[in-house]
């Protein structure tokens, strides 16, 4: 594995980038191919999701803890709440607003989320954001309903997005950082940093693991900090 870690923004916030981060990738490809439970799982997420292998994601986290333990300044023990493989396949003109603008997963600093790219750099990326007009990155539980409404009254005024996802700058976010899709490369980051997916012109969403923008998804929680 080759590991580094970037602290992004004005927050400076870690993010830890793992390439060649699985022993055998295409296995994990194939797993998700031989799926047939694939279903909107989330209201959130843009697209359809299957239960991943337990093996898989309590056997990346075991092999991550320590990194995570060291960047992230976590001493509990680390809870898989959730591992998912994912796949974008909702059309984008059909993304409601809160998929249109950098979203937060949780206000829970105790919470990460590792993304693992089972895909390459022509599926387009993840990006993280910075809000303009309050300077957001990261979103703590004591500014959550107040960002909310911030946003809320924003978008009001300057109306819906454009169908997509964001992409670079707009006239209410700054684009802090980027990463691109890698095969086997997979990020580290706390859920509650303001993200994106991040797609190229033209792209098409498939719910065909083997032509798609594959990922697997898994939240880890250190319920004890």
């Amino acid at each position: 594995m080759q590991i580094r870690t970037d602290l992004i923004g004005a927050s400076r916030s870690p993010v830890v980038i793992i390439e060649d981060a699985w022993p055998d990738p295409r296995s994990l490809v194939d797993l998700a191919t031989a799926r047939s439970d694939y279903g909107a799982r989330s209201l959130y997420y843009p697209g359809v999701r299957s239960i991943a292998p337990a093996d898989y994601a309590h056997a990346i986290t075991l092999q991550l803890t320590e990194l995570i333990r060291a960047t992230f300044g976590i001493r509990g023990k680390l809870t898989v709440t959730d591992s998912t493989f994912s796949l974008v396949a909702t059309p984008l003109e059909k993304l409601v607003g809160f998929q249109r603008v950098p979203h937060f997963d949780s206000t829970d600093p105790n919470r990460l989320a590792v993304l693992h790219y089972l895909c390459g750099p022509e599926f387009g990326g993840t990006a993280f954001y910075r809000h303009r007009s309050s300077g957001t990155e990261v979103v703590t539980e004591e500014a959550r309903e107040g960002y909310i409404r911030t946003i809320n009254t924003e978008v009001k005024a300057a109306g819906m997005p454009p169908a997509g996802f964001i992409d670079g700058d707009t006239a209410l976010f700054e684009r802090i950082a980027r990463y691109e899709c890698r095969f086997n490369r997979v990020l580290v980051y706390r859920g509650r940093m303001l993200h994106s997916v991040n797609v190229p012109s033209g792209f098409v969403p498939t719910a065909d693991p083997r032509a798609g923008r594959l990922t697997v998804n898994t939240f880890l929680l250190a319920p004890d900090g």
